[in-house]
């Protein structure tokens, strides 16, 4: 196995510690503002979640730059990216770590887990028909925002609660907005693939 599929491997392996972090002790908290406590298990989610974000940008870096992109890496490097992501977006409904509007994190996900499915599916169809739909820049910005969203969200979702500055909703708005306008335009991208043949 080959660098960077290694790296998509160890991504993968950090997904169940990641969510162990959200079940750490309540009472390990870095302290509180405005009786808004600030919890450690967050923050270390946080970081954990940034280091996998950071493996999967250096994975497909030196897969393109050394000739290493291979069969596994393909399939399993968009499904690591799914996974993790979909991880982060049902802690984050389970634990209500939004500053505001967390009645709304199950929406968001719902959203954005739908989505990857279906262009996955897409993805599948165009693959069995031999076609490649390239990747466009908002695909690229989504997955950017997505990530923005929940990074601060998990690290800084508590404070923004306790100043009334619902910053992270906002990101993950957007966030949830650009993920259903890059599907739209996925889909019509590919429309070909729906026509009768």
């Amino acid at each position: 196995m080959n660098l960077p599929n290694k790296l998509t491997m160890l991504r993968i392996f950090m997904i169940p510690l990641f969510i162990l972090c959200f079940y750490l002790p309540s009472d390990w908290v870095i302290g509180s503002y405005r009786g808004i406590t600030m919890q450690w298990n967050y923050v270390i989610a946080a970081m954990i979640f940034l280091l996998a974000y950071v493996t999967d940008t250096l994975d497909g870096r030196l897969a393109r730059a050394r000739g290493l992109v291979t069969d596994f890496g393909k399939l399993m490097d968009p499904t690591a990216d799914k996974l993790l992501t979909s991880a982060a977006l049902i802690m984050l409904c389970r634990f209500e770590v939004m500053s505001w509007g967390n009645s709304l994190m199950p929406i968001f996900t719902f959203v954005i887990i739908a989505r990857e499915l279906f262009v996955s599916g897409i993805r599948q169809l165009a693959a069995s028909r031999g076609m490649v739909i390239a990747a466009k820049p908002i695909g690229k910005a989504k997955t950017t925002v997505q990530f923005i969203a929940l990074f601060v969200t998990m690290i800084c979702g508590p404070f923004f609660k306790a100043i009334a500055v619902p910053l992270d909703f906002v990101l993950m708005s957007i966030a949830a907005l650009l993920t259903i306008w890059s599907g739209i335009d996925y889909t019509l991208g590919a429309k070909e693939l729906f026509s009768e043949r």
